[in-house]
């Protein structure tokens, strides 16, 4: 039966096909590239304002959480506010942020600004909402395929695109070609056709929405300042204790919330949490992965480790092995087909595990370019294993009524989570830095990957525990494989600074 609102938009005029499918790839790469476009610039950062790794880390973890939160309410609100005002509202905050950035005098002004561009993470999910609504069914597919495509390689040359902005004018030159990018795209925007509202206004959790992100915040930056005042100090106790009461406080709520943001009932369901668990293990070594790569590349080679890259050739080395993951993506994708998603996962956290081993060996025993590249692509193809694989899992083991409420989880635990990894590997560089010095020390990195291959490790036995579809649920996999093709793609760039991350 065809619902009213779905009878009203199937008789709203449409725009051009092509002019809808140009605007959301432009805003695809709005989010992809604010996504990656620090990374080569926080050495620069590190020496221009004088700061600390653990200090500069905030440019990215801020910016993935406050991703986080944004990916988990953008949606909902996307139902009932409209998802095209709601897109044009994360655009022009994205352009505030970019503006806060460049004029900022400070590291904490760089921070502030990132924070709030990061509510462009929650422009990918809108996009896909919006080619729902506005896009003919039988283009739906080719749709979906443009814009994650260009979400994917958007992704990939963040990193050469910013490095070579670097070199040639300066990391504040970044902020100045991403807010004229998006400036373009929110006036785009504003020709797609207006969306129908279509949810509750009265059911909205906005305290399920963003309370875990400042519950986490308030944990991570009192595990940073650990660092200098120490683990007994009251100022790192009174933030780990205050977070530690906002997250309990924010599980209870949604525990009991009829319509939760974040629900977080699905952990009890076995495959399903064990799922959501393995994402939050693994999210830590992506958050760790992008910055810990670029800063090995362009450190001096007078630091304890370092190759001494320009910006724009670490940009250009990252681009060419996220290449390599694209290529790489139809193979792991096909292997996470047919119920084989634990294969592909048990793949992929392996992988990881040799790829964080080969790394250290590569930058700190050996001091081996070519074998530090050779790590990458190893992690590349873990990258693209572990994220072909974990959104299958999610929508195989989720019920059918609770698939985008599991997706949607997914997502916000992945993206929080890869903040968490970036906050904790640059404390663990920090604590192993001589005093006065920028660069974490040998032993350091050591500690850095160790951790890594630990926590890949952990997921890697948790995954044993998955349990495999029956051959009852051929109908559940074959559909699960038709929602994860959409939102695999278009979720998986969100995650910063890993391009190879496709389905």
């Amino acid at each position: 039966m065809t619902s009213p609102l779905t009878a009203e938009v199937g008789t709203r005029p449409r725009r051009p096909l092509g002019f809808v499918i140009i605007i959301l790839m432009l805003v695809a790469i709005v989010s992809s590239f604010e996504s990656t476009m620090m990374y080569t610039a926080l050495p620069g950062l590190i020496v221009g304002f004088n700061s600390s790794q653990s200090e500069v880390s905030w440019v990215l973890t801020g910016f993935l959480l406050v991703g986080a939160a944004s990916a988990a309410i953008s949606g909902r609100l996307g139902d009932i506010f409209g998802r095209k005002r709601v897109l044009i509202v994360l655009l022009v905050a994205s352009i505030i942020g970019s503006v806060i950035s460049l004029m900022a005098g400070d590291i904490g002004g760089v921070i502030l600004g990132r924070a709030v561009q990061g509510l462009a993470g929650g422009l990918l999910p809108l996009c896909f909402g919006i080619i729902r609504e506005a896009v003919a069914e039988k283009h739906l597919t080719i749709s979906v395929s443009l814009v994650a495509g260009t979400a994917m390689l958007a992704g990939a040359a963040g990193n050469i695109i910013a490095g070579n902005i670097v070199d040639a004018w300066g990391w504040r030159y970044i902020f100045v070609v991403a807010a004229i990018l998006t400036v373009v795209t929110a006036v785009g925007a504003i020709f797609l056709r207006t969306s129908v509202p279509s949810g509750p206004r009265d059911r909205i959790d906005w305290l399920g929405g963003i309370l875990f992100a400042p519950g986490l915040a308030l944990v991570l930056f009192g595990v940073n300042a650990a660092q200098g005042l120490g683990w007994g100090s009251s100022f790192v106790l009174g933030l780990i204790g205050v977070g530690v009461v906002i997250l309990v406080v924010w599980a209870v709520w949604e525990a009991r919330h009829s319509h939760p943001m974040v629900n977080v009932r699905l952990f009890a369901q076995r495959n399903l949490g064990l799922s959501l668990v393995i994402a939050a293990l693994l999210g830590m070594p992506l958050g760790i992965s992008g910055f810990a790569g670029q800063l090995i590349m362009q450190y001096p080679t007078s630091a304890p480790v370092g190759f001494g890259l320009a910006a724009g050739v670490a940009g250009a080395v990252s681009f060419c092995i996220g290449l390599f993951g694209f290529l790489l993506s139809p193979l792991s994708g096909r292997i996470a087909r047919h119920g084989r998603a634990r294969i592909s996962l048990i793949i992929g956290a392996g992988a990881g595990v040799v790829a964080a081993t080969l790394t250290a060996l590569a930058a700190v025993t050996w001091h081996s370019f070519p074998a530090f590249v050779m790590s990458q692509v190893v992690l590349t193809l873990s990258t693209a294993f572990v994220l072909s694989a974990l959104p299958m899992l999610v929508v195989e083991s989720a019920p059918a009524k609770s698939t985008s409420e599991a997706t949607g989880v997914y997502t916000v635990v992945q993206t929080a989570f890869s903040g968490v990894g970036a906050s904790l590997g640059t404390a663990i560089l920090v604590g192993s830095a001589a005093p006065g010095s920028h660069f974490g020390s040998g032993g350091g990195y050591i500690q850095l990957f160790a951790f890594v291959a630990v926590i890949g490790a952990i997921a890697l036995v948790v995954a044993f525990f998955l349990r495999t579809p029956k051959a009852t649920d051929t109908a559940t996999v074959v559909g699960a494989e038709t929602a994860v093709e959409g939102f695999s793609k278009l979720t998986e760039p969100m995650t910063a600074g890993e391009p190879a991350r496709t389905h």
